[in-house]
C-alpha cells in the first residue's frame, strides 16, 4: 500500500503539494500586501498624531501637518478637503483620543479661529501699515498649525457645519445645543478681542518685536485653551457629565464654557 502510494497516488500528491505551497505564497504574499498597506497606514496615522500633538511648534510644523493630513487622506482614499475645517480637527483629535479627542480637537479650532480673528483686528487697528503684512504672516503660521483654526473664525460658517449633524454621526443636533454654542463663541470672541487689543497696544521698538508680542500673546492664550479643553475632554471620558468649574480668568472660563458647550453638543449622536 506504502507502494501504492508513492507510485500512484504519489505523483498526483507531488502535484498537489507544489499547488499547495503556490496557494500558500500566494496567500502569503496578499498577506504581506495587506501588512504593507496597515503599515503605511499606521504610519500616516502616526504622522498625523505627531503633527498634531506638536501643533504649538516652529512654522515648520504647520507645513508637516499640511502634508501629514494629504498623506493620510491619499492612504484613507479621500480628497484632502474632507479632512479640513471642523470636521477634520473633530478626526484628527478622534485619531489621538477617540470621541473626547474629538471635542478637544473641535474646541482647539474653535479657540485657534477666534484668536486669529481678534488678532487680526487688532493688528490692523493697533499696528503702522508697514509691520501690518509681517504680523499677518505670523498670524496665518499660528493658524496654520491648529487643525481647523484657518476656517473656523466665521461664527456663521461653524453653526452650518454644526447644524449638518457632520460632528454627531449625522444627527442633527437640537437648536438649544447649536444656540449654546453660538453663545459662547461670541462670548469667547469678545474677551478674545479684548485680550489681543490689549497685547498689541503700545509703542514697539521694529516689527520684529511687534510679531515677537503678537506670537507670545497668540501662543500663551492658546496654551492656556488647550489645557482647559484637555480637561473637559477628560471629563467627558469619564462619563461623569461636564460643566464648568470658573476660576481661569475671563479667557479661560470663557473658553471652559465653550468646551462645555461643544462637549455637550457632540454627546448627542
Amino acid at each position: 500500500m506504502s507502494s501504492d502510494g508513492s507510485d500512484g497516488a504519489g505523483g498526483v500528491g507531488g502535484s498537489g503539494g507544489s499547488n499547495s505551497a503556490s496557494n500558500d505564497s500566494s496567500t502569503d504574499g496578499l498577506g504581506n500586501a495587506a501588512d504593507s498597506v496597515a503599515d503605511s497606514l499606521g504610519q500616516a496615522v502616526d504622522a498625523v498624531a505627531d503633527a498634531v500633538s506638536g501643533m504649538l511648534g516652529s512654522v515648520a510644523d504647520a507645513a508637516g501637518l499640511s502634508e501629514a493630513v494629504g498623506n493620510l487622506a491619499n492612504m484613507l482614499g479621500l480628497d484632502p478637503q474632507d479632512l479640513q475645517g471642523l470636521v477634520g480637527a473633530a478626526f484628527m483629535g478622534a485619531i489621538t483620543g477617540g470621541l473626547p479627542g474629538a471635542v478637544m480637537g473641535v474646541v482647539n479650532a474653535l479657540v485657534g479661529g477666534s484668536l486669529q480673528e481678534a488678532a487680526r483686528s487688532a493688528v490692523s487697528s493697533n499696528l503702522p501699515a508697514s509691520m501690518q503684512p509681517l504680523a499677518n504672516m505670523a498670524i496665518d503660521a499660528f493658524a496654520g498649525k491648529i487643525p481647523g483654526a484657518a476656517t473656523s473664525s466665521s461664527l456663521q460658517g461653524v453653526l452650518g457645519t454644526l447644524a449638518t449633524g457632520a460632528l454627531t454621526n449625522g444627527r442633527v443636533p437640537g437648536l438649544g445645543d447649536i444656540a449654546s454654542v453660538a453663545r459662547e463663541m461670541r462670548g469667547l470672541s469678545n474677551v478674545a478681542s479684548s485680550v489681543m487689543d490689549s497685547a498689541m497696544r503700545g509703542d514697539f521698538v521694529d516689527v520684529v518685536d511687534a510679531v515677537s508680542t503678537l506670537e507670545g500673546s497668540l501662543n500663551s492664550a492658546f496654551s492656556q485653551a488647550s489645557r482647559i479643553s484637555s480637561d473637559v475632554a477628560s471629563q467627558f471620558a469619564r462619563g461623569n457629565g461636564v460643566y464648568a468649574d470658573g476660576g481661569h480668568g475671563d479667557f479661560g472660563d470663557a473658553v471652559e464654557r465653550l468646551a462645555v458647550s461643544t462637549a455637550q453638543l457632540m454627546a448627542q449622536r
